[in-house]
């Protein structure tokens, strides 16, 4: 929950077209991609190319998650496989202005209010 947090400290009305680049010391699908989802859907934001070659593909199914195709743009790095500390990055273009309203089943749990703790730029 506190990773969304992050996502929800963006300024919705910040310029349209930008990237940001989510990316965390973590390769638990809860932390990475399940983020990611909520982004997507509360966030007029798209997943793109990092541009970057290494690791493999964000996992787009893993026990009762399901995340569309697109989450295979986003990047894995595995200590066992790449010989470095493990991580995950996205890359996200924001196409839009504000928040979207849709509300998805798992965005119903409650949520601690950190807007004090948002940094706006």
């Amino acid at each position: 929950v506190y990773k969304r947090q992050g996502i929800d400290c963006v300024n919705p009305h910040s310029k349209t077209g930008g990237y940001i680049v989510y990316s965390t010391c973590s390769v638990t699908v809860e932390e990475n991609e399940a983020v990611i989802n909520y982004a997507l859907n509360h966030r007029y934001v798209k997943i793109v190319e990092t541009g970057v070659q290494v690791g493999v593909s964000g996992v787009i199914a893993y026990k009762k998650y399901r995340f569309p195709a697109s989450m295979k743009l986003a990047r894995r790095v595995y200590p066992h496989v790449h010989n470095m500390d493990g991580f995950f990055f996205c890359k996200l273009k924001k196409f839009a202005n504000g928040v979207k309203k849709k509300v998805v089943e798992e965005d119903k749990k409650p949520v601690a209010d950190v807007s004090k703790d948002c940094l706006l730029y």
